[in-house]
């Protein structure tokens, strides 16, 4: 199963509850990230987590993760993202369910991060609810379960969170957990390639070129397929290929000018 960290906390959503000097620190630990100033950021943080703030507990686990501004260690980081969780920080709670999924030796201990992710989803992040349903479906340290893995990934779906939308309109394309149901399946593909999610654009442009789900529109095709390989997804060049063969200059002209014109809805 393929999974994603989370990545740096930022102001806006890690620093409004704190004091006011602990939140000045924060900023300033954030703005040093952001400008690549990783020393500067563990500076500001460490000492935020000395004194139990879960926000700076887990952002300097990122930065153990990634190994910016320290040498690389995934052990440190799930020690700090532990004590965060342990403390009720939702994000960090997702990020130590995923190490103790796989990866970077972390022994799996699906038991353990099932019950992680239960707590960070009942807190209402939507990755978490993803990942449970990506559990599910996959039988990763619980029964195979379609119907659980479509309650939880729609569940993300509707909560915004793009991968999860792509999944489900997945789901509801290929009868998988649900019966299959293209117009549906067009409608989840739309919500996360508007966000920008490659994968969604190129299953959206395919849904276009074949009628499915939607009218048949190679114009509308073509652009999403484009729009998906503007941002590097292998598949989309030759689907793309595919799309204007059967097309005339001007389709194809029309087609590149909305590809060129579009903007993420976030």
């Amino acid at each position: 199963m393929t999974i994603r960290k989370l990545a740096i906390i930022g102001t806006l959503t890690a620093a409004g509850l704190l004091a006011a000097p602990a939140r000045a620190d924060f900023e300033r630990g954030y703005q040093a990230y952001d400008r690549g100033d990783f020393a500067a950021a563990i500076m500001a943080w460490r000492p935020l987590a000395d004194t139990g703030d879960t926000r700076a507990m887990y952002n300097l686990g990122v930065i153990y993760d990634q190994g910016k501004g320290v040498e690389r260690d995934p052990a440190m980081a799930v020690v700090l993202w532990r004590a965060a969780a342990e403390k009720g920080y939702a994000p960090a709670q997702h990020n130590l369910a995923q190490a103790l999924i796989g990866g970077d030796g972390v022994v799996d201990r699906y038991d353990e991060a099932l019950a992680w992710l239960r707590k960070a989803a009942d807190q209402g992040l939507a990755r978490s609810s993803y990942t449970l349903g990506k559990m599910y479906a996959d039988g990763l340290g619980v029964k195979a379960d379609p119907s659980e893995s479509l309650r939880l990934i729609a569940t993300a779906a509707e909560a915004g969170f793009d991968r999860a939308q792509y999944n489900l309109g997945k789901m509801y394309r290929d009868g998988a957990g649900a019966a299959k149901n293209p117009g549906q399946a067009v409608k989840w593909f739309r919500a996360a390639a508007e966000q920008g999610y490659a994968p969604a654009q190129a299953a959206l442009g395919a849904r276009y070129a074949a009628g499915d789900g939607v009218a048949k529109d190679n114009v509308e095709a073509l652009a999403w397929t484009l729009i998906a390989e503007r941002q590097g997804l292998p598949r989309a060049a030759t689907q793309a290929r595919t799309i204007s063969a059967r097309m005339s200059p001007d389709e194809v002209a029309r087609a590149r000018s909305r590809a060129e014109s579009w903007r993420p809805n976030r």
